[in-house]
């Protein structure tokens, strides 16, 4: 029973991915996005192979977002590529525009539940992304990182070809 329910999950995730290409600047094979995803600004967005939006996650495309191939985005993800511009204190907020930039994912990347990734941030291939982050800065190859913000634990291998 296991595993016609998993398997129907993952179908209804195709099905899914087959609307939003419509919509999408770009949009590989095998990917599969599962339930409550939201995607602003998808014409901005690029998805490459293999790659699994998990349920809640959020993509704020609106300056760009490109997901490289073999890349996996845990429960509740938000990629924020723009955000509300603040500096001006004689305008409220919301009067103030916005900033921002693209964000980059590259292949081979895990990115925890609940993490955010903000504008101008690009994921270095290989890397992991802890579960809660906050990643503000760019995350070399093969890092492990973790917090608020977000700063590398370790690499994924102990080589030399992958030390600082």
């Amino acid at each position: 029973m296991n595993v016609w329910y998993n398997r129907f999950v993952y179908f209804c995730g195709w099905m899914r991915a087959c609307f939003w290409k419509l919509f999408l600047k770009k949009m590989g094979k095998r990917v599969y996005i599962m339930a409550r995803v939201k995607i602003m600004s998808p014409q901005m967005v690029q998805i490459g192979n293999d790659v699994l939006l998990n349920e809640d996650v959020k993509l704020g495309g609106q300056k760009g977002i490109k997901i490289g191939n073999f890349v996996l985005l845990g429960y509740n993800v938000n990629l924020v590529s723009e955000n509300h511009a603040y500096q001006d204190p004689h305008l409220p907020i919301l009067k103030q525009g916005y900033y921002g930039g693209p964000i980059i994912i590259q292949d081979d990347v895990w990115i925890g539940a609940n993490a955010v990734i903000l504008p101008n941030v690009t994921i270095g291939k290989g890397s992991i992304v802890g579960a809660n982050a906050v990643v503000s800065k760019d995350v070399k190859e093969y890092t492990i990182v973790g917090g608020v913000p977000a700063k590398k634990i370790k690499h994924r291998f102990n080589t030399p070809n992958h030390l600082d």
